[in-house]
């Protein structure tokens, strides 16, 4: 029996949410080109040491600030990736209600048996 490698009634959600997310990454993008030029392009004189790290951490040439389609792609498939990532936290919080469901249980439990023999001896 093959497998079913795409599940075709959840296209809609796929391209809703890539549209989503190249809009997202394609602002991100742009909010990092306006700090930069704010920092490197306008503020040089104030914020010289600060101007000097962020120039070497973002090196463009002549110090303006380009991004394109290829980029934004490149930064929304991270973006993508990041949010698919699996957080041990996760993990934490799922033990964490097993546990408490495990207690919860065993406490009904014991309320049950505890009714049984009152009613045991009751009789």
């Amino acid at each position: 029996m093959a497998r079913q490698m795409a599940n075709f009634a959840r296209l809609m959600d796929g391209v809703v949410y890539t549209t989503f997310l190249m809009f997202v990454s394609g602002f991100g993008l742009f909010l990092l080109g306006e700090l930069y030029k704010g920092v490197v392009q306008r503020e040089t004189k104030k914020l010289s040491q600060i101007a000097s790290v962020v120039v070497r951490l973002f090196p463009f040439p002549e110090k303006k600030y380009e991004f394109n389609l290829t980029h934004v792609v490149v930064f929304s498939m991270l973006i993508g990736l990041l949010c698919m990532l699996h957080h041990p936290a996760q993990d934490v919080i799922q033990h964490e209600l097993e546990k408490e469901q495990k207690t919860k249980k065993k406490k009904e439990e014991a309320e049950k048996r505890k009714q049984q023999r009152e009613k045991k001896q009751n009789e």
